[in-house]
């Protein structure tokens, strides 16, 4: 319970600092504007990973220029299952993520226009937390386990005036499909990535390919074809030849000057596995939808100035008689960009993720509940454009379906280099 405590104090001084601190301008850090901005442009996201997002994307440019620039960043953190759970003595573990990548612009290099090749290699350290909590979403998004990685190298092109990409090599393509930005900060697993989709993302990122379509200048339709069988200690791709598609309609709009954004996608697994009852399947399939839209915005005449509250909400469905852990998930919650009017970089976040255990599943484990329902509040204080700092408390009841609810607290940070 000590270390329980004192990350609830750090928590609570570190809140008030953020009240009470002066801010140094009077609209969001330029490197900041991206956490809650809904893009007007359809095109593919800039390069990123789920890391980039726990604690903001904040990457400065060390060296390189405009056609070759490296990003670098360290992001760590403490958790403690202080009550509940699988475990509570000893029960406090530090993760650990250092994030490199090369982006390069063909014509910039005087090659041809309209092209971008990317890579990104991880090492992680640590220890997973979920160890000691025993929960099915992962408390903490950030412990792959796998000490390094090359994780994606990709290149993408763009044709018809950027109205069609084209990318094709290893990716996340979690950070594509069935993602949204307002909920990009949150440190449970469910907040980046909707788990019943079973997309390959991080750390298994996968081999395939991937289009973007602007059909208009708000609506983008989205085709990936991946491989199924993602391994995080494979360079290349699986040898199963089974095959991972989803299909996924964007719409960005604006309500007044308030922005929105929302997606509605399927997915289909070809491959051929054994359900929880020993039964042979071929083929799993689901759908997401998902929306965000901003409800206040600090000031609406300046579309530079993205501090507001935005509502962000997801609910996904798949086979009921499958091999999948959960067959139902429903997420929703908020993310407000300068709360603190003196603090218009710090984003403070509530989100509720919740996943429904599948029937088999839950007998064949002997669960004693039928789901699992995370409650996490953060503050993310914006110290400098290369340090970010980040206290958050987690409830999850009923872990895993096994165990007592569970007391989560937990601070991390991020350092760009």
């Amino acid at each position: 319970m000590k270390g329980f405590a004192a990350v609830l104090t750090l928590f609570a001084l570190l809140t008030l600092t953020a009240a009470a601190a002066p801010g140094a301008e009077n609209e969001p850090h330029p490197n900041t504007e991206a956490l809650l901005r809904v893009p007007i442009d359809t095109n593919s996201r800039t390069p990123s990973s789920h890391v980039e997002g726990v604690l903001g994307s904040c990457f400065p440019r060390i060296h390189g220029n405009d056609a070759l620039h490296f990003d670098y960043t360290y992001t760590g953190g403490v958790f403690n299952n202080a009550r509940g759970g699988a475990q509570t003595k000893g029960a406090t573990a530090y993760v650990g993520i250092f994030d490199f990548g090369i982006t390069a612009d063909t014509e910039k290099w005087g090659l041809w226009k309209n092209g971008t090749f990317y890579m990104h290699s991880l090492f992680s350290h640590g220890v997973n937390p979920s160890g000691y909590i025993g929960d099915s979403q992962g408390a903490a998004v950030i412990a792959y386990e796998t000490p390094a990685q090359v994780a994606e190298y990709w290149y993408e092109h763009q044709f018809f005036d950027k109205t069609l990409n084209i990318r094709a090599g290893k990716m996340d393509a979690g950070t594509d499909f069935f993602y949204l930005n307002a909920a990009e900060n949150f440190f449970n697993g469910s907040g980046t990535c909707v788990p019943t989709t079973g997309i390959p993302t991080a750390p298994n990122n996968a081999w395939g390919i991937l289009t973007h379509t602007n059909l208009t200048e708000n609506i983008c339709l989205k085709f990936g074809l991946f491989d199924a069988d993602a391994d995080a200690n494979k360079f290349w791709m699986s040898e199963s030849g089974n095959l991972y598609t989803a299909y996924q309609v964007d719409c960005h709009h604006n309500i007044f000057c308030l922005p929105g954004f929302a997606y509605a996608g399927v997915w289909y697994n070809d491959s051929e596995t054994v359900n929880h009852f020993g039964e042979d399947r071929r083929g799993n399939a689901g759908y997401s939808i998902g929306f965000e839209q901003m409800i206040y915005k600090a000031d609406c005449r300046n579309d530079n100035d993205l501090r507001g509250l935005t509502f962000f909400a997801h609910f996904s469905e798949t086979h009921r008689d499958r091999d999948n852990f959960s067959n139902r998930f429903f997420g929703t919650g908020f993310s407000w960009l300068g709360f603190f009017s003196e603090r218009p970089d710090d984003v403070l976040g509530f989100g509720i993720f919740s996943c429904r255990f599948d029937n088999g599943f839950r007998q064949t484990e002997a669960l004693l509940f039928d789901r699992e329902t995370v409650y996490e509040l953060f503050y993310h204080l914006h110290l400098s454009a290369d340090v970010a700092v980040q206290p958050m408390l987690q409830y999850i009841v009923h872990p895993g379906g096994l165990y007592k609810n569970s007391l989560v607290p937990g601070i991390g940070f991020q350092v760009t280099f």
